[in-house]
């Protein structure tokens, strides 16, 4: 089976490698005449993946040059890209939605603050033309199609990249990866690249049309906090209502003396477990730009990272509580099922200790032989069973002394 899929990979990418490279060919002949590079080539010839054939079965394509895109994007992504794009400042703001990304360049050193979202990473040549648009570094470019990237932060010059994940909102997925979101931002632009299309920074677009707080008076370091602020208090939400859930089971469990449901216990389990591996990250960058030095991070927004790193503190912090809770829940459904078998154990014993005596009793009498006491007495066989029945009552009675039983 592994080979089949490991071939069905392969010819996926092989497919998608060369309609990439057609694309990638038309589109570079457009950006040429747009800005003027007819006799340039803006897109460099190592950022193309290398052909693959469909005989080679290795799908991971290690050892890639370094700043080499993929030749098929790893993301889940489905349905065509498209960009929304909203510019703005203290007195102006608009909003405009396309798929083609030959549009973009005209937002190239806008006047005021672009925030581009390109929303599904279906192809990564359309990532390639869209850093070749905004000179954004190679190395950056791999990163936003890294489908195991960790939350990071990285400075390339002028540009900074920050690499997210915003978490679903809900533990009923039982699955809290959610989407991978990368964002690149430069003096007068800030670049969000979406895994899905999902509508994830609804607020922020918002508080940019309203023109509410500072968001529109600051420029794109500010906006940079604000998308980072969103995907922190997804994670704060979420860790809050698994800290509900298991504050929940763990009520129900104690006040009604009731077994642990060790499945249920499990579940949440994995889910924090996972939970884990995005809520540390998070933390750990966070915590490098709460005074960071960077002409886009000024001294004036440290504040607001100082917040921002405690929110990410308090999300890890919620998920190692609950980690430990259920810890300690799958100890004690442990202690129980041990209460349980030692339970039986004693009942069985106490039986044991009552009836092989009278079945050793028994067993002598059974053999028989005429010299045994009472055999000739026609109140032998009554006087052998009260004896027996006397010597149960009273190990009963001091078993139950004991509180043995």
């Amino acid at each position: 089976m592994i080979p089949a899929m490991s071939r069905r990979r392969t010819e996926r990418r092989h497919r998608a490698l060369s309609q990439s490279k057609k694309f990638m060919e038309a589109r570079a002949r457009t950006l040429q005449s747009r800005l003027g590079l007819e006799n340039e080539q803006p897109l460099h010839s190592d950022s193309i993946a290398e052909e693959i054939s469909p005989e080679e079965h290795d799908p991971s394509e290690i050892g890639r040059t370094p700043g080499q895109l993929p030749a098929a994007s790893p993301f889940e992504s489905t349905g065509p890209t498209r960009f929304r794009v909203i510019c703005y400042d203290e007195n102006h703001h608009s909003r405009e939605e396309f798929s083609e990304v030959d549009k973009l360049p005209a937002y190239v050193d806008k006047p005021g603050v672009t925030w581009i979202q390109m929303m599904g990473l279906t192809d990564p040549e359309i990532v390639h033309i869209v850093g070749a648009i905004f000179d954004i570094p190679m190395l950056a470019q791999e990163d936003t199609l890294a489908v195991w990237s960790r939350a990071k932060f990285d400075e390339y010059g002028e540009m900074i990249l920050a690499i997210a994940r915003a978490v679903r909102l809900g533990i009923a997925d039982n699955q809290p990866r959610g989407q991978q979101i990368s964002f690149v931002a430069g003096p007068r632009f800030v670049i969000s690249f979406h895994e899905t299309d999902e509508d994830v920074f609804a607020a922020v677009e918002k508080r940019l049309a309203d023109n509410s707080g500072r968001i529109r008076k600051w420029g794109p370091g500010f906006l940079f906090y604000a998308l980072l602020d969103t995907l922190v208090d997804r994670m704060l939400y979420l860790t809050e209502e698994i800290e509900d859930a298991i504050g929940e089971l763990e009520d129900k469990i104690l006040s009604d003396d009731t077994d642990c449901d060790i499945a249920e216990v499990y579940d949440l389990k994995r889910l924090v477990v996972r939970l884990s591996r995005i809520t540390l990250p998070m933390r750990d960058t966070v915590r490098v730009l709460e005074h960071y030095e960077h002409p886009l991070l000024p001294a004036s927004l440290d504040v607001y990272f100082s917040d921002l790193n405690d929110h990410a503190i308090r999300a890890a912090d919620r998920v190692e509580h609950a980690r430990m809770i259920l810890q300690d829940l799958q100890e004690y459904h442990h202690t129980l099922q041990e209460r349980k078998t030692n339970d039986i154990i004693r009942v069985l014993t106490v039986m044991s200790s009552i009836f092989i005596p009278l079945t050793f009793i028994a067993g002598v009498y059974g053999m028989n032989f005429d010299w045994m006491p009472e055999t000739k007495s026609s109140y032998g066989y009554p006087l052998c069973l009260a004896a027996m029945l006397v010597f149960a009552s009273g190990t009963f009675y001091y078993f139950h002394r004991k509180k043995w039983i």
